[in-house]
């Protein structure tokens, strides 16, 4: 989605940040004109989340979380950029331009789906709760009525038509297109659940996408889904993600399981950090979707090899996704057991210490790799190493790339030298030099002098204070550093900006995060000196580019005589310098 900046400046102008936060926690004002409160994002007793109004910034002195409202919204909802200006519109009565929006046309009728899913769930819900078959089936495996209620579970009558009767032909395109009727060959439609217990899947907004359905007695196949429609995509989505969601603050671990009902169980003992794959293997999506809540994974198979090469399969997935922060696990079960009867039987606790001590990513890794080779014999660990290196090359540059590296040389008994070596080789690398990804980003602080980097500072959080730079000569000497001149241009064309509001001219910037650190450096500043601490830093600024000047001129006088015009220069630089230097003191 393409959103025009225009709308982003008048959205933002139109939020009170202070306001737009308190509608989520409560905030108290303790000091100036910032407001404080236990931060949303992490764990924490005392009140280190901070947010100006005059700046329509937040930062937590906590854990760094920082913004403006967009940012809010998208960490706090988890929602993506593009639906966290979508929510803020409809919250402040804007509509996104219709140029701005992806295909509007064939977006048009996702509303009545969603709306349709709803009354879908809520059609099921009430057939499973006069049905005396599909409650008792649900008391036999254990799950409460809480718990029902909670994952909204329903039934999907015997019979063919029951769905397109109970939502009348009116809903007959509608309901063709989320799934919940097939169309047949010779003519009229036919319910696709009869007779299960319906699981209605929500995304991770909490929306109905699509429904699994799992037969009461026997049939095949055991578990059906909805098909892939414009609302639901199995590779992207994940059972009880959403569920998790509203029970946590944020997740310190997800349990990946196979099933519903191993997620149903684990909620039901108290273990609410639990998801599941629906009915495909693990994806890049999955990850992707889970890395946006966690850093701690745990994937949890069943203990045979059906299990082993599942777990294997998501070990594949996750290899190129690896970062330093990221811990993956894996937990086997024992023989005959799968999450939802272990945990009946067991508890939570020793479920809980099963978990704890899963499998690490890099000893399932090499104790795999090694069954199947020989590392008695000098060519058994050769091909060892060759197999672990074609994965450990796709591992992202950084320090666990480099333990992974020295592991395989203990276990392989190869020099680690050589297998760097080896690992540049494979990747087409001639040079020693380390690859281009890992070299550390171009940060703009390096390239400015400690006034400027403070006087930068002090227009990204207070930019009115651009009305202050009336000399030509500080103008000039600010505008040569690139990120300067664009924040001064951004800030002439909008005098009224706010620091919340030019932070999002640098969203997705390399500069971006140079900028957010402007925002939140603590200058140690009262707001009632801001204004005379930013003139003696521009001053100060103008001093030392007066001194460098001079000393060029004095440097080229000891070796060779200055030409007259030099001469002038050297003595208006001096008297410049010195009616500066009074002005400063």
């Amino acid at each position: 989605m393409n959103i025009p900046r225009e709308f982003i400046d008048l959205l933002l102008a139109k939020i009170d940040l202070v306001d737009l936060i308190n509608t989520y926690l409560p905030l108290q004002k303790k000091s100036g004109s910032n407001y404080f409160a236990r931060c949303p994002f992490h764990q924490e007793k005392s009140a280190s989340f901070s947010v100006s109004q005059p700046k329509q910034f937040y930062y937590c002195f906590g854990c760094g979380a920082h913004g403006n409202a967009i940012d809010f919204i998208m960490q706090h909802d988890r929602l993506s950029f593009p639906e966290a200006i979508e929510a803020l519109g409809r919250q402040y009565g804007m509509e996104i331009p219709q140029t701005a929006k992806n295909s509007p046309k064939k977006d048009a009728h996702l509303p009545a789906l969603y709306a349709l899913m709803v009354k879908a769930s809520d059609y099921y819900y009430d057939q499973m709760r006069h049905s005396q078959r599909a409650i008792h089936y649900l008391k036999q495996r254990g799950i409460s009525g809480v718990i029902a209620q909670q994952f909204a579970l329903g039934y999907a009558l015997p019979g063919w038509n029951h769905v397109l009767e109970a939502f009348g032909k009116d809903e007959l395109e509608r309901l063709l297109a989320v799934g919940l009727i097939i169309k047949k060959e010779e003519g009229g439609h036919y319910d696709r659940f009869r007779d299960r217990i319906m699981f209605p899947i929500h995304d991770y907004r909490g929306r109905i996408i699509g429904f699994g359905g799992r037969v009461l007695d026997q049939g095949e196949p055991k578990y059906l889904n909805s098909p892939e429609t414009t609302l639901f995509q199995k590779g992207h989505e994940l059972y009880g993600l959403y569920q998790a969601l509203k029970m946590h603050r944020s997740l310190n671990q997800v349990v990946i399981v196979e099933g519903y009902m191993d997620v149903i169980a684990l909620f039901q003992h108290g273990i609410t950090y639990a998801a599941a794959t629906l009915g495909t293997a693990t994806t890049t999506n999955h990850i992707r979707r889970l890395l946006r809540y966690t850093s701690d994974i745990v994937f949890c198979f069943d203990g045979d090899q059906a299990g082993r090469t599942a777990a294997w399969r998501a070990l594949q997935t996750v290899f190129p996704l690896m970062n330093d922060q990221l811990q993956v696990r894996f937990l086997f079960l024992p023989e005959g057991e799968d999450p939802d009867s272990l945990v009946r039987k067991e508890g939570k606790p020793s479920f809980e210490k099963r978990l704890t001590n899963a499998l690490s990513l890099s000893d399932f890794f090499f104790h795999t790799l090694s069954q199947q080779s020989d590392l008695n014999t000098m060519e058994g660990r050769a091909r060892f190493a060759a197999q672990a290196l074609q994965f450990i090359k796709q591992l992202p540059a950084g320090i666990f790339q480099e333990m992974m590296l020295e592991a395989l040389s203990k276990r392989a008994r190869v020099d680690n030298t050589a297998l760097h070596q080896q690992l540049k080789h494979s990747e087409g690398i001639l040079s020693s030099a380390p690859p281009a990804a890992s070299a550390a980003p171009t940060f703009p602080a390096a390239k400015l002098t400690a006034p400027l980097r403070l006087l930068t500072a002090f227009l990204v959080q207070n930019p009115s204070l651009v009305r202050l730079i009336t000399l030509p000569l500080a103008k000039t000497i600010l505008e040569s550093q690139s990120i300067v001149r664009q924040l001064l241009e951004i800030i002439h064309k909008n005098p009224q900006i706010t620091t919340g509001a030019l932070l999002e001219h640098w969203r997705g910037s390399a500069d971006e995060a140079f900028i957010t650190t402007m925002a939140s450096l603590e200058h140690m500043v009262p707001e009632a000196g801001v204004e005379k601490e930013f003139l003696g830093a521009l001053r100060q600024l103008m001093a030392l580019h007066y001194e460098e000047n001079i000393h060029l001129l004095l440097a080229k006088a000891a070796q060779l005589a200055l030409t007259d015009l030099e001469k002038q220069e050297l003595s208006r630089l001096i008297a410049e310098k010195k009616a500066l230097v009074t002005m400063i003191s």
